[in-house]
Parts: C-alpha cells; structure tokens; sequence
C-alpha cells in the first residue's frame, strides 16, 4: 500500500506500508490511510508468488556445475529461481541440481550396502519454479473473507 498526499498541483508519495498479509489488514490500513485529510490517494499492490512442480527424471537436471536454468520472466512477473526437491527426502528441502545428484548417489550408496539394486532409488524428483508477480490492483479486487463481516 502506497499513500500519496498533495502538495499544490503534484501529488507526492508520502510513504509505502510493508506487505499486509490479509484482506482485512489490507482493508484496515486503506481505512485509517483515509480518514487522514491530507491523503489525496492510497495505491493498492498485489504480490503474488507461484510455484509450479513439475515431475522429472535425473536427466532432466542441467549438467553438472551449471545453475538451473530460469526460463523467460511472465508478462507481468519476475521469475525468481529454480529449484528441485526430491519427494521423502528427510530434511532435503530445496536443492540445486548439483545437491540432488548428491543425495541421489548418497541414497544409490546406502540402497546397495543395504543389498538393494544400485540404479534408481524409487523416489519422485520434482523441477519447482518459482515466479513472483507484482501488479496494481483496487480494494475492490481485493478477496472477501468471512472476518470482513
């Protein structure tokens, strides 16, 4: 939420409020911007991060030592970063492609001492891209929840 005030015929950024994380807060803070005389406008910004998943194989990671590559930003967003995860791995989290060859050959390592085959280890192998997206928007865009009674 930015607020601007005038000053003669221009108007002036007055100040920008941190991320709100609610509806109701965001409707709170447009309120109390308002009841203040000298606000002549409150502009609203939606931040917005999307995270897709894709299912992949272990070719499918960029070869070893390259960064993952980050596809084209979207119309109106930035494209943060790439990530992979492996599905069960306990305290995996998000990984490079280089981390998971890692603890794909650590889990080959541990599944044959274990007397197990030493190819695949059995487990999903997920590609998350995550995009940020930032656009204007109004109150009135703004979601309805049932606390806004």
């Amino acid at each position: 939420m930015s607020v601007y005030r005038k000053s003669g015929d221009d108007e002036v950024h007055e100040y920008t409020s941190h991320r709100l994380a609610s509806p109701g807060l965001v409707r709170e803070h447009v309120n109390l911007a308002l009841e203040r005389p000298w606000v002549a406008r409150v502009a609203l910004t939606e931040h917005v991060r999307e995270v897709t998943r894709r299912l992949i194989t272990e070719f499918d990671l960029p070869g070893g030592g390259w960064p993952s590559p980050v596809p084209p930003s979207p119309p109106h967003g930035r494209t943060a970063a790439r990530f992979y995860e492996i599905e069960g791995l306990q305290g995996g989290g998000l990984l490079s492609a280089d981390d998971v060859r890692w603890h794909l050959e650590r889990l080959r390592g541990d599944a044959e001492r274990l007397g197990g085959a030493a190819g695949p280890v059995g487990m999903n192998l997920w590609e998350l891209t995550v995009v940020d997206y930032s656009r204007p928007t109004t109150e009135d865009r703004i979601p309805h929840t049932t606390r806004d009674a």
